[in-house]
């Protein structure tokens, strides 16, 4: 299953799968769509007291294996619940990079498949030592969805999107580092302390900001669902909000912003 909690400002989805290094189902997906949705609704309906950060975690040992394997021998029979299963995995990915937040992978052991897409939805990766990165859809006859692809992209370059997606090359930690995949890269026992700080430090900056610059980010890269218009609205009014009062205010008295 994959649940949900807050903690003040942090939420968490947690993959709790490890006797399947938290490969995900049909089920599981539709649990993180009703999770990302939960939470957009809250920001939207409460953004004073909702969560500001989200990390995304699996079991130790494992951010996400891709597709549970068993399931999958089942779901071929059937076309149907085929295109079932990818509308419901395209739709989660998509919530979760929509999100109007800060998310923070926090990745520990093996991110393949449908693992690197949740992956790649977020804005941030931190991984252990013992993280690794494949996407291997070219061994089992298929492609990587066109929303999958650019993200891929996104994070790497065409060059090295085509290394991972024709020839289902296999990252290590350092050298996904290098590639741009993660942002940093920690031992394992540290991992979850400095995935906290992270999150804190994301907290600490305005919501307001946050959520507009991840829309104006989404509208440059063509992922994201506010039209321009909207954009430059949201642009004009930040200068009239609140948010820019206080921190206006904070950078005149020198100390920090309390948004």
């Amino acid at each position: 299953m994959i649940t949900l909690h807050t903690d003040g400002p942090l939420a968490s989805l947690h993959i709790c799968r490890a006797a399947k290094m938290n490969a995900l189902d049909t089920a599981m997906w539709q649990q993180l769509l009703g999770h990302c949705q939960a939470l957009a609704q809250q920001v939207q309906d409460a953004p004073a007291t909702a969560p500001r950060v989200l990390l995304l975690r699996g079991e130790p040992g494992a951010f996400c294996a891709g597709a549970d394997i068993d399931e999958m021998s089942t779901l071929v029979q059937d076309a149907a619940a085929l295109a079932a299963n990818n509308r419901i995995v395209a739709q989660a990915q998509q919530a979760l990079e929509r999100l109007p937040l800060p998310t923070l992978a926090v990745i520990d052991g093996p991110c393949f498949g449908g693992g690197f897409g949740l992956a790649a939805a977020c804005d941030f990766r931190l991984g252990s030592a013992r993280s690794r990165f494949a996407i291997t859809p070219a061994r089992l006859g298929l492609l990587y969805s066109i929303e999958d692809t650019r993200r891929v992209v996104a994070l790497v370059g065409d060059a090295r999107a085509r290394r991972l997606l024709m020839r289902s090359e296999r990252l290590d930690a350092a050298q996904a580092l290098a590639w741009g995949v993660l942002d940093a890269l920690i031992e394992a026992d540290l991992l979850e302390a400095t995935a906290q700080e992270w999150a804190r430090s994301l907290a600490a900056q305005s919501a307001t900001a946050m959520a507009g610059i991840k829309a104006t980010l989404g509208w440059c890269s063509g992922r994201g669902a506010a039209t321009e218009a909207e954009i430059r609205r949201a642009f004009d009014a930040a200068f009239n909000g609140p948010d820019f009062a206080e921190g206006a205010q904070a950078f005149l008295a020198k100390r920090a912003p309390k948004f």
